[in-house]
């Protein structure tokens, strides 16, 4: 009889124990559901969610979903909008705003002369700023159409620009100069130096340099011989394809060998480019006839002017050692280098 009620005694204690495990059990399980929701939501708003949880993310874009990131982003994510449409330090525009290139009126323009004019001055006739007074003259045939023979200003600023038909080895010691020294410059660039040195013109655009537009063809004899519309299909070419790989909306141009004529001057302004002539040149870019290193620089010294627009040849070997000579020398006279600005007079 004993053994029979300890026996009930021992089951009953044991029924309770069973009770009251299962019952733990299952208030476990109901609270769980939301506590793995909850971490599960936090989990795909955070910055450092899982490729899956982005992927998941991004598929499935919410109006809600994109306020609720842009709350816990908060400023960071403006001034990321703002670093990604701003221009590098020392830029004189937005480079990454596309430019509408197709306004042209090409009835309009078989109005114009498209007698070729080659650009070319004496320099020993100089005024008292010590400018030549040839830029005058094509003044008055391209400034009705924005052509620029240098910056109008009496201030003692000096603009540097390079021709880069093609890469001979001394750009990247150029653009190491130029970072030393703080000097930002323009880069007129063809489609051969597009297509061979895209690492150099990132390099540029990332250093706060201009990159300007040199023409495709780069035509022995220029331009005008192509005739309006194969100029157009031509700049519009090299345009296109740097705006496309670089975002970078290219605005300066320049003449291969200077040549132009009002129609093709008048066309580029059409597009929304401005012609940049120059104020000084020099032969720098016969590679067989490279100018000693001293005489080039007593040029470039000799000749400066306030609002000098400089053209040199970046396939110089001559430019490359004498680039760093030279600006300290331009600095020295009580000059100093300007960033090439877009919207001039």
């Amino acid at each position: 009889m004993n053994f029979m009620r300890r026996l009930t005694a021992l089951l009953l204690v044991f029924a309770m124990c069973f009770s009251l495990l299962t019952g733990c059990g299952k208030k476990e399980h109901v609270s769980t559901p939301d506590a793995s929701t909850s971490a599960e939501t936090s989990s795909s708003q955070s910055v450092d969610a899982s490729d899956e949880g982005d992927a998941s993310a991004s598929s499935q874009p919410t109006e809600e979903g994109d306020a609720s990131q842009s709350e816990n982003n908060g400023g960071e994510s403006e001034e990321a909008e703002e670093s990604g449409t701003a221009a590098p330090v020392g830029s004189p525009y937005d480079y990454t705003v596309k430019m509408d290139v197709t306004n042209v009126d090409f009835a309009a323009l078989k109005d114009l002369n498209n007698e070729a004019i080659p650009y070319g001055f004496s320099t020993k006739n100089r005024d008292d700023l010590n400018r030549p007074d040839g830029i005058y003259y094509y003044d008055n045939i391209y400034g009705e159409y924005g052509g620029i023979t240098h910056i109008n200003t009496e201030d003692k600023l000096v603009y540097l620009t390079m021709d880069e038909g093609y890469e001979n080895g001394c750009t990247p010691e150029i653009l190491d100069t130029l970072k030393e020294k703080g000097v930002k410059a323009v880069f007129f660039i063809t489609k051969q130096f597009y297509d061979e040195q895209p690492a150099l013109i990132q390099r540029m655009i990332d250093e706060g340099h201009i990159v300007g537009n040199h023409t495709c063809a780069h035509p022995a004899g220029g331009m005008p011989q192509l005739g309006a519309q194969a100029e157009y299909d031509d700049i519009k070419w090299l345009n296109d394809a740097v705006y496309d790989t670089f975002g970078y909306q290219m605005r300066l141009f320049r003449y291969p060998e200077g040549v132009s004529s009002k129609q093709s001057i008048a066309l580029l302004n059409m597009m929304g480019y401005r012609s940049i002539f120059w104020s000084f040149a020099y032969r720098d870019f016969d590679l067989n006839n490279q100018m000693d290193t001293g005489e080039a620089l007593s040029q470039c010294l000799d000749q400066v002017h306030p609002g000098a627009i400089y053209l040199l040849h970046a396939v110089s070997t001559t430019n490359t050692a004498i680039l760093g000579d030279w600006i300290d020398g331009v600095r020295e006279k009580g000059y100093d280098f300007g960033v090439f600005p877009v919207d001039v007079n």
